[in-house]
């Protein structure tokens, strides 16, 4: 529903932005909806305007780099007297005070000027304050606005002294105050303090140059008057953002404070300092007039007498008065200058919300059937992505039913093809394992005892390499999945993931019957070595006839035979378990039985290899895939 929203708003405000600039309709988000009202407004009004689509982009999570309204960036270094500026502007203490980084998120400030007035507790009052994140909650008490900004600076950014870029917004209605909308950002710092990360500088001039970069906004930088100006960190910021001083507006605080002559008078007058927008000095109160609790409103009346007295000539362009009356001119006529590029921006994004929505398809009414339709829809397409007869044909890699084809045929076989059936068998083995089945009388033939037991050792080799293709199944299917959901379900993220879920689990599910039903295979072929089985047996007759015991004295039929086995060579030299190199010697009879043995062993492998190769995919399709 966000983005329903969003694109309501950006249709409202490509509406608005298209008419002349003294006609407009102003949106006004109330707490439950979103409603329409037409109204005649002058320029002025814009800034309210201003204010409320800060406050949808906010709520609907659009970033400030999306759209870059106009608005004044308020920056300065720590105790540059930025708190007591924007505190003699609304005319109330709101802001946090304190020992080094107090403001360590950006404060969204939004001052409504309204002959409007709000009870509570009985009592009408007529400035008040709100916050964003608390909506429907009026604020009479301005030491609770200053605890909840306290609070939620802490909730975002920690108890510590680290920064944060989330922004607080904090609204204030009054008749004394300006329509305008000003940023204060955390206070330029150089060394770290009370717990501070060692980079903080660089992350508090980072979030700094995110929000002066805008050239939608006008720069308010504020430079005590009782330091050298070339050492200004606020004016160095802003220069970087704005090297012709074109959106850039100084405010020397402190006045009271500078030595009065000739270079006092060049600074205030704009001579030293080349920002176009202008120069205001002011006079903030001291600390000890803050712990004393002097009034604002006392504050300002020094602050007018002291400029009358002291620069007569240019009283009238000095004093919080003035500063705030000034700031508004600029931010209405910059407004009105930034609203072609405003238009034509907000007119792109509402061609592109609106084919996102386009892409969405038409509004469901009915839930229940469009689910299950869509359920319906996804399991079709993965038994098409199997059989390999889906619409959507992938035609950069091979997938579904293919990839398992590719894995039961070349990378399972080909893996059994190259098993070599004498693994791990050496001479010594065979010999020892035959010698054994003898026990104390020797045999007339090959003991089948030994045969067995060394080719049942020899097939649960294979046991990691059918488990192995049960496994590259399994993932497959789980991509297959994957891909299904992907197609059907993008209009509908959580529809998508919790489709993909069950069918991930009911994959996993079924994963380990799958695995155990191939280890049981292999225990079935260790379990009785069918010796009868008619590819086995003929070949078994053949091979005895070719290794029976010659008569005495009658040559062997080996005798000058070439035979691939390892046994055709009687002194072998083999390695013990300890690496000891030892030199096997067979006799004759030895190596015809160690000769029999090995291909009776390749023989009945061959058998094994082939029924695996059938039985270990069915097993695949059965459990998993049917």
């Amino acid at each position: 529903m966000s983005w329903l929203h969003h694109i309501h708003k950006l249709c409202i405000l490509h509406l608005a932005l298209q008419l002349p600039y003294d006609w407009h309709i102003i949106l006004i988000p109330p707490l439950t909806g979103f409603r329409l009202v037409a109204m005649v407004v002058t320029m002025a009004s814009l800034l309210e305007t201003m204010n409320s689509l800060q406050d949808v982009f906010t709520t609907v999570g659009v970033s400030a780099d999306t759209v870059n309204l106009p608005q004044i960036v308020v920056l300065g270094s720590q105790s540059a007297g930025k708190s007591s500026v924007l505190e003699n502007i609304v005319g109330r203490d709101f802001l946090p005070r304190g020992m080094g980084i107090v403001t360590r998120r950006p404060l969204i400030l939004q001052l409504v000027s309204t002959e409007e007035q709000r009870s509570a507790n009985g009592v009408e009052h007529v400035i008040w304050a709100e916050f964003l994140h608390r909506r429907g909650e009026v604020f009479t008490d301005f030491e609770q606005v200053k605890q909840e900004i306290i609070l939620d600076t802490d909730r975002i950014a920690g108890t510590s002294k680290g920064i944060h870029g989330k922004p607080i917004h904090l609204k204030i209605f009054s008749s004394s105050t300006p329509n305008l909308t000003l940023i204060d950002l955390p206070g330029l710092t150089k060394v770290p303090v009370g717990g501070q990360p060692e980079d903080i500088e660089l992350q508090i001039e980072q979030l700094v140059m995110d929000y002066v970069a805008n050239e939608n906004a006008i720069i308010l930088a504020i430079t005590p008057g009782n330091q050298d100006i070339a050492t200004s960190d606020a004016l160095k910021v802003a220069r970087k953002a704005d090297p012709n001083g074109e959106r850039t507006i100084a405010v020397i605080t402190k006045v009271d404070l500078m030595e009065r002559g000739i270079a006092t008078m060049n600074l205030l007058k704009g001579v030293t300092l080349p920002v176009k927008l202008g120069i205001v000095g002011v006079i903030n109160r001291s600390q000890v007039d803050i712990e004393q609790g002097k009034a604002i409103k006392l504050a300002l009346e020094h602050e007018e007498k002291y400029f009358a007295k002291h620069h007569p000539t240019l009283s009238s362009k000095m004093g919080t008065a003035f500063l705030s009356e000034r700031l508004s001119i600029i931010l209405m006529g910059h407004v009105k200058k930034c609203l072609p590029a405003l238009r034509s921006r907000v007119s792109h994004l509402k061609g592109v919300q609106e084919a996102i929505i386009s892409d969405l398809g038409k509004p469901i009414t009915k839930k229940g059937h469009a689910i299950l339709e869509l359920i319906n829809t996804f399991c079709e397409e993965f038994r098409c992505v199997i059989n390999g007869n889906s619409a959507n044909i992938q035609t950069t890699e091979i997938a579904g039913g293919a990839k398992l084809f590719y894995i039961f045929q070349d990378t399972f076989g080909k893996a059994l093809e190259e098993f070599d059936p004498m693994t791990g068998l050496s001479l010594s083995d065979v010999r020892h394992a035959v010698r054994n089945s003898m026990g104390t009388r020797p045999s007339l033939f090959v003991p089948e005892i030994a045969f067995e037991m060394l080719v049942k050792r020899q097939i649960a080799l294979l046991r990691d390499l059918c488990l192995r293709v049960v496994d590259l199944s399994y993932d497959e299917l789980a991509n297959s999945i994957s891909i299904a959901c992907a197609r059907h379900f993008e209009r509908f993220d959580n529809l998508k993931l919790a489709a993909m879920t069950s069918g991930i689990n009911l994959l996993s599910e079924r994963l380990a019957p799958t695995r155990d039903m191939v280890e049981n295979l292999l225990n079935i072929e260790q379990s009785y070595i069918n010796t009868n089985h008619p590819d086995f047996f003929n070949r078994y007759r053949a091979v005895s006839d070719r290794y029976k015991t010659p008569n005495p004295g009658q040559p062997s039929e080996m005798a000058g035979a070439s035979v691939t086995s390892r046994a055709s060579i009687c002194d072998k030299r083999e390695k013990t378990e300890s690496g000891q190199e030892i030199e096997l010697k067979l006799t004759s009879r030895e190596r015809e039985e160690v000769q029999m043995i090995e291909q009776l062993i390749i023989q009945y492998f061959t058998i094994i290899r082939k029924q695996l190769q059938d039985s270990v995919p069915k097993t695949i399709m059965h459990f998993m895939v049917s």
